[in-house]
Formats: C-alpha cells, structure tokens, sequence
C-alpha cells in the first residue's frame, strides 16, 4: 500500500511566498498598521518642488514689503479711516438682498395675470 498523501502536498503559490512575509492587519493602506509605498522618482520630484515652494514662501516673510514701522502708520490710518472691510461687504450684502429677494410685493402684482382678458366696459 502507498500512500497518496506524500503526492497531494499543498504548495504555496509564488503570491504567498513573496514579501512582506507577515501582511500588516487591516486595510494595508491606511490605519495604524498600513504598508508604505516605495519612494519613486517622481515623489522626490514632488517633494524638491515643495521645498523649493516653502523657500520662496520664507524669503517672502522675511524679506517684507513694507517695513514694521511703515505698517504701523497705515494700520492707525486705516482705522480712522471708517468701516471695516468685512462690516462694508456685510453691508453691500445687505442692500443687495434687501432690494431683490426681500423686496416688497404688493398684492395687484400678484393678481394682474388673472385679469388680462377682462373687458371693463
């Protein structure tokens, strides 16, 4: 008597065998415990061209139009100078609103299409 067991062995598949050996748990993309994508040319690409944003972005904050002194003086003068920004695009708003969709109706404009084919006299 032989055995057929020896024959039907199972074998891992080339997919099974390959890395990571041990998958991380979850969704392996995102979550705590996730798998990293490799860093390619174009993410170094992506990344030099960010810092490269970051450092026109510093030499602008530390290279300033005007200078401290200078903004002082057209702050006080924008002070004086009324309403505010906001508190004037509040009210443009406002009047803008006021005159379309909260107008006033009146009562013969909601009527007059039903008297278009009456005869007075």
């Amino acid at each position: 008597f032989t055995s057929t067991r020896d024959q039907n062995k199972m074998r891992l598949s080339q997919v099974l065998a390959m890395w990571p050996r041990k998958r991380p748990n979850g969704h392996i993309w995102s979550g705590k415990h996730q798998m990293v994508l490799k860093v390619k040319n174009k993410d170094v690409a992506n990344l030099e061209k960010d810092i490269k944003i970051e450092k026109a972005n510093m030499h602008i904050c530390l290279n300033p139009y005007i200078t401290p002194e200078q903004e002082r003086i057209a702050m006080k003068t924008r002070e004086g100078a009324g309403l505010r920004p906001d508190q004037l695009l509040f009210r443009m708003r406002k009047a803008k609103i006021e005159a379309t969709v909260m107008a006033p109706t009146f009562a013969e404009d909601n009527v007059k299409h039903l008297a278009h084919n009456v005869q007075w006299e």
